[in-house]
């Protein structure tokens, strides 16, 4: 075990260690891994708390004033639990809540949300039965907000295609709706220390995935890829059930967790399982994200089974370069196009520019993907505090691919990552 890795396992399991004892049993024809880890949970929170939402509420009512706005709507669910807190499973039926510039904020739910919402700080909800309903839904929702508004109210909304525009003229005609959807998005883009907290939450059980599959793969030999990700995602869940104080908000991602791709499939970014058989020689890559109260993250890793071809080394190290390059970029004042170029630039001097597939990285938080983008054409500037996706790849569809991502708050300096997991290629070897 290389000496980074000791220390990751270390300070995964804080000062008193860490001791995995890992065994497989049979399900079937499958091989299922249980890790039984001595690792206490990592210090944080497992969502934001009410006072966080009622801050957030004030701060969008500053920026309300700014804009001359009455109000704002918002129908977007990510928006609503960005704002409010309040979890639900987002469906056809329209839920939407109404920030007034001054004021407590209002839901308007279905009915089946009615018990649920009276267990929330927010208190002043109206609700439909179901949906299609008698009357438009969204145009309904528009009525009750206008009621509560002055006659002629600019009302801030978002995602305003011509179909919603047209049944919120029908909801409010007299109102002025104004397209606002920047204002939540840009909010959104950079992260307190509350919400980064919850994030290194979310880290250390998408961490632990990774370690997981690597000690499934070590242990069990010729797997398949399905097989890593049904071992990885039962150890992932049971130990989030165990060790989590508050579940709203989590998630592990589909199909069984994460990509697990190998061989000349690793070359495939976004590889759905197979039934290939691993091998000794293949590149494997271990890409793995949580989310806990909201909040996603990402930790991929490449790994090499057996010891790695010269061959191998130098698509590795490519990688590798454009890798540490993008996440020092990630600094406060850094241009997003910048800093994809910059990392990218390694790949291409390494002579490899005919094996790149994407950009650097995608905005993170409470979507996985969100923007901003490190990526050719955005030009937002970065500003402390936001996150990204730090994931250049390198794929030669001959032999295979190698990609790690790590998820990297912008500082001031440079980028911070919220990761601790080896990315040296000595500590990414497994033997079979």
């Amino acid at each position: 075990m290389g000496v980074k890795r000791r220390e990751f396992l270390k300070n995964l399991g804080g000062a008193a260690g860490v001791t995995l004892a890992a065994s497989v049993r049979s399900l079937g024809r499958a091989r299922v891994l249980r890790v039984q880890a001595n690792v206490p949970g990592a210090v944080g929170p497992d969502r934001l708390p009410i006072e966080w939402y009622k801050k957030k509420i004030q701060q969008v009512q500053a920026e309300l004033e700014k804009r001359k706005l009455d109000a704002l709507l918002l129908l977007s669910a990510t928006n609503i639990i960005y704002n409010t807190g309040y979890f639900h499973l987002s469906t056809e039926r329209p839920l939407a809540a109404l920030i007034p510039k001054a004021g407590a904020p209002a839901l308007f739910i279905p009915e089946l949300e009615v018990d649920q919402v009276k267990l929330w700080w927010v208190k002043d909800y109206e609700a439909y039965f179901d949906f299609p309903g008698p009357v438009n839904r969204v145009r309904w929702i528009f009525e009750r907000a206008a009621r509560r508004l002055p006659k002629h109210a600019r009302i801030g909304i978002e995602e305003s295609t011509p179909p919603r525009l047209k049944e919120i003229k029908l909801g409010a005609p007299h109102a002025h709706p104004v397209v606002a959807d920047d204002l939540i998005e840009q909010m959104r883009w950079v992260k307190d220390e509350d919400e980064l907290a919850v994030m290194r939450r979310a880290m250390y059980f998408a961490e632990y995935g990774v370690q997981a599959g690597r000690d499934f793969v070590a242990q069990s030999g010729r797997v398949t890829e399905d097989q890593i990700l049904k071992a990885t995602a039962d150890a992932l869940a049971d130990k989030m059930s165990k060790e989590l104080r508050d579940v709203v908000g989590v998630g592990i991602e589909p199909p069984f967790g994460g990509l697990v791709p190998f061989g000349k499939r690793s070359a495939f970014p976004h590889a759905v399982p197979s039934k290939d058989r691993l091998s000794k020689g293949d590149a494997l890559i271990l890409s793995f994200g949580a989310q806990v109260g909201g909040y996603n993250v990402e930790c991929e890793r490449s790994f090499s089974v057996g010891a790695p071809s010269d061959y191998a080394r130098k698509l590795y190290a490519a990688m590798l370069a454009a890798f540490d390059e993008g996440t020092r970029a990630m600094k406060e004042g850094a241009v997003a196009e910048d800093v994809d170029r910059q990392a990218l630039e390694q790949i291409r001097k390494a002579g490899f520019e005919r094996f790149l597939r994407h950009r650097t990285g995608h905005g993170i938080g409470l979507e996985g993907h969100e923007s901003p983008w490190i990526a050719e054409g955005d030009k937002t500037v970065l500003r402390e505090g936001m996150t990204f996706s730090c994931e250049p790849g390198v794929y030669d569809p001959g032999f295979g691919g190698f990609r790690h991502s790590d998820t990297v708050v912008v500082r001031k300096e440079r980028g911070e990552s919220l990761n601790h997991y080896p990315t040296r290629l000595a500590d990414m070897v497994i033997e079979i």
